[in-house]
């Protein structure tokens, strides 16, 4: 029978792990469970970092503060240090017990307050409190008569007799007289010297572990090492210096904080840790140089100091080039790199707002942007649009008359959600030929989209307005309909975009959400695009069974099952409105958008086992308009998939290339009814490349029934219900 721990002792639990997690910048519990065994291989010292973990971490629940935070560790990593070091430095008593609880406190007081001094500029506070703490302890304990400091003789007599009493401590040092080359013996001790320890195979277990956690990680860890390692060879420091104090983990700690955690890992945060590992360790001899006389070590200072800064300096850029800041932060560098490609990939290019067409039907572009016509200068960024038969004649009979043209007084619609910012009806029309020069824009309407974008419609039919100044309209109302007004010698539909509210303002370049043409004997999808002159435009309505099937109506429940199994699935949103659908028995979330257009999937978290996985997988990207055959193609990340056997290499690489690829395919296979649709299969697929040779297909059927999405793969069929 399973033992279930009571929440408080859980949620502590949490807590002290994440903690030993954070010095190395992770919430891996498993990586983190391994570093806190690790420091208790000298169970002196580690036993006084997992107290000093505990208080601090007690402390902070007692006192109100965040509980998030406790559990993420946030409080609890510098603890980890002040423990260890205080019990590396003293010996054990009553008058100890009393110093190290103050130590504790002190350093709580000081994450506290340097927490919410840096939050103001969005800087870490990195180890300042352990460091600030120390100094404190070393300036003070000569004063306490009781206090036992630990002299050099006593480490390596009395200390290093109790130790060898432990069973395992043959064990923990039966690599130390192994030869080794001289810099990979020296980064392993460095390595090991995080929890004060002088084991080779500590260091070795680090490396080892971190490593299995992340390849870019260990790399820039081992990079930041490695050249502070050449730098001391260059001018003659005595390389013992760097296993003392702290001293070396300054350059491993700076390489995974500024190479892999705080920068979107890439070649040029690679060339940051590289070219300023130079001036770390000038910054740490200065240091040391400046402080030993009066009895301190810098510990990690230099570290945190040149990383603070560096951090405050890219903070005040305009632009986020080359030192780039993850948009999420997740704790992972491969992941962090994987989706950050894919979202520049996919959405780099997104539009705040996507605009529809301003119509129904087809319509021809008959004046594009840069038109040698009236689209000139300021305005040059507009577009024309008219209505045309299979001849390509915009009007029927001999066009004489306004009402002949096609497009005259067919509907124009709003290209998005906003407030009518203003609306002109005061302009008379013309007759065919004939053009209103006072009156340029004639009747004409504006509407704000509220992120500074604003559109303008002209030319419109006197007296069709079905809005006033001030409604709110959805994308796709009615607002007027199409006329021939102002400098408009033919009846036609002027639209522009426009960025302040002022009627014939300068135009701005702004595409279409997404928009149909005709090319031979194939409908082809535009995204995000802007129409060339002479295109021929529609929108495809969508299926309503489509859309029902993948809204995003917060909490909808979804049952799921695949042969005996079974699952519930909740639709929610998060803080930022992003709609999610969330399976609990596995805690797993697939992140979705559907803007009446197109259904996709922006992310997924959680397990792959999860049967909301081969959902995210299957339905990556669907095109919900009526329109068979039109294909859609996407790019998923790599954060689950791999060509067999690629990872580690793909890992190792991915901060400068991405050399596997997954690539998603989907088309609209068959319906039942085009317009009114009762099944809707849609054929999709995801190819593995490495390289660009195609490397695994994996392809699945979708198909929709009312209340009921059926996923086909190679394994059992997924089914998913809904009332």
């Amino acid at each position: 029978m399973g033992v279930s721990l009571h929440p408080f002792a859980v949620f502590h639990l949490n807590g002290i792990i994440n903690s030993y997690g954070q010095i190395f910048f992770t919430r891996s519990k498993p990586y983190g469970l391994m570093l806190l065994l690790l420091s208790l291989l000298d169970l002196r010292l580690g036993a006084g970092g997992l107290t000093a973990v505990l208080l601090s971490n007690l402390l902070a629940h007692l006192l109100g503060f965040s509980k998030e935070k406790i559990n993420e560790g946030l409080y609890g990593f510098n603890a980890v240090f002040i423990g260890i070091s205080m019990c590396f430095k003293f010996h054990i008593n009553l008058p100890f017990l009393l110093l190290f609880l103050f130590a504790v406190i002190l350093g709580f007081m000081l994450s506290i307050w340097l927490e919410t001094l840096f939050n103001k500029q969005r800087l870490p506070i990195l180890t300042l409190p352990f460091v600030l703490t120390l100094f404190v302890v070393d300036l003070s304990y000569q004063a306490f008569t009781r206090v036992m400091p630990i002299l050099p003789f006593e480490r390596v007599t009395t200390l290093l007799a109790a130790q060898m009493k432990l069973p395992w401590y043959d064990w923990v040092h039966s690599l130390d007289r192994l030869q080794l080359p001289q810099m990979l013996y020296y980064y392993l001790r460095t390595m090991a010297s995080v929890f004060f320890s002088d084991s080779i195979l500590v260091g070795a277990l680090l490396v080892l572990v971190l490593l299995l956690h992340s390849r870019i990680k260990s790399t820039v860890a081992f990079l930041g090492f490695l050249f502070a390692f050449v730098t001391s060879k260059w001018l003659g420091v005595d390389l013992r210096i760097l296993t003392q104090n702290l001293a070396g983990v300054n350059y491993i700690f700076w390489g995974m904080a500024l190479g892999s955690f705080f920068l979107v890992p890439n070649s040029y945060s690679y060339l940051l840790v590289i070219g300023l590992t130079p001036v770390l360790f000038l910054i740490y001899t200065g240091t040391e140089q400046l402080i030993t006389g009066i009895g301190l070590s810098s510990y990690t200072l230099s570290f945190s100091l040149l990383s603070i800064l560096l951090l405050y300096i890219l903070r005040q850029r305009s632009n986020n080039h080359f030192f780039i800041f993850p948009y999420i932060q997740h704790y992972h560098p491969e992941k962090t790199v994987y989706k950050y490609v894919n979202h520049m990939h996919r959405f780099g290019q997104e539009l705040l707002f996507k605009l529809q067409l301003p119509f129904l039907d087809r319509w021809i572009v008959s004046q594009g942007y840069d038109g040698g016509i009236t689209h000139l200068g300021p305005w040059s960024k507009a577009l024309d649009f008219e209505i045309t038969d299979e001849h390509g004649s915009p009007f029927s009979g001999n066009g004489s008359r306004r009402e002949e043209y096609y497009c005259y007084n067919k509907p124009v619609l709003a290209p998005a959600d906003g407030y009518v910012s203003l609306v002109s009806n005061i302009t008379d029309e013309n007759e065919i030929g004939n053009v209103d020069r006072e009156k340029n824009w004639g009747n004409s309407i504006i509407i704000n989209h509220l992120n500074g974008l604003y559109t303008q419609m002209s030319h419109l039919k006197k007296e069709s307005f079905r809005v006033r100044t001030g409604d709110y309209v959805k994308k796709g109302t009615v607002v007027a309909a199409c006329g021939n007004s102002g400098r408009s010698p033919v009846p036609h539909l002027h639209f522009q975009v426009q960025l302040t509210p002022e009627l014939g303002a300068a135009t701005h370049p702004y595409p279409f959400g997404y928009f149909f043409t005709r090319e031979g004997e194939h409908t082809v999808l535009h995204t995000g695009e802007i129409p060339r002159e002479g295109s021929n435009l529609f929108m495809l309505p969508p299926m309503a069974l489509a859309l029902d099937a993948l809204s995003a109506k917060p909490g909808r429940l979804l049952r799921v099952s695949r042969g005996e199994e079974s699952w519930e699935w909740l639709i929610a949103t998060d803080a930022y409105n992003k709609s999610y659908i969330r399976c609990t028995k596995s805690r797993s979330r697939a992140y979705f958008e559907n803007d009446g257009t197109m259904f996709y999937f922006t992310d997924f978290e959680g397990r792959k086992s999860s049967p909301l996985y081969p959902f995210y997988q299957s339905c990556f990207k669907l095109l919900l308009s009526a329109g068979r055959g039109i294909e859609v193609s996407d790019r998923m990340p790599l954060t689950y998939e791999h060509p067999t056997g690629t990872r580690w290499l793909q890992d190792l690489f991915a901060p400068f290339v991405l050399f596997t690829n997954i690539r998603y395919r989907s088309l609209l296979a068959e319906t039942d009814n085009i317009h009114y649709p009762g099944v809707i299969i849609y054929h999709t697929e995801t190819i593995s490349s490495l390289l660009g040779i195609w490397h695994q297909q994996r392809k699945t059927t979708v198909t929709i029934t009312p209340r009921r999405i059926l996923i086909q793969t190679q394994n059992q069929p997924l089914c998913i219900e809904w009332d």
